[in-house]
């Protein structure tokens, strides 16, 4: 028999994430960077070029890869994107 127990909604301040509140607003910014990025037909090297920085980066950050990235910081890179597409 399965005992199920509930704890916060947060998958990611269960497994103990020191930035646990900001992950999942990280996702949503980087999630929305992507649907403007495939809205508009912009490739990864020019978005890169776009936000200065280097396409690896920008492709480990579109992955998920963006621990090392403050939520500011993407929302600086979205409204550039945005403001340069739309």
């Amino acid at each position: 028999m399965f005992r199920f127990e509930y704890g916060p909604t947060n998958v990611y301040a269960q497994l103990g994430f020191a930035d646990a509140e900001e992950i999942p607003l990280k996702a949503e910014i980087v999630k929305d960077m992507t649907v403007c990025m495939r809205a508009t037909g912009i490739t990864l090297s020019e978005a890169a070029a776009m936000l200065g920085t280097l396409q690896s980066d920008l492709a480990l950050v579109l992955s998920g890869k963006f621990q090392d990235i403050r939520a500011d910081e993407l929302r600086g890179w979205l409204a550039r994107l945005t403001s340069r597409l739309w």
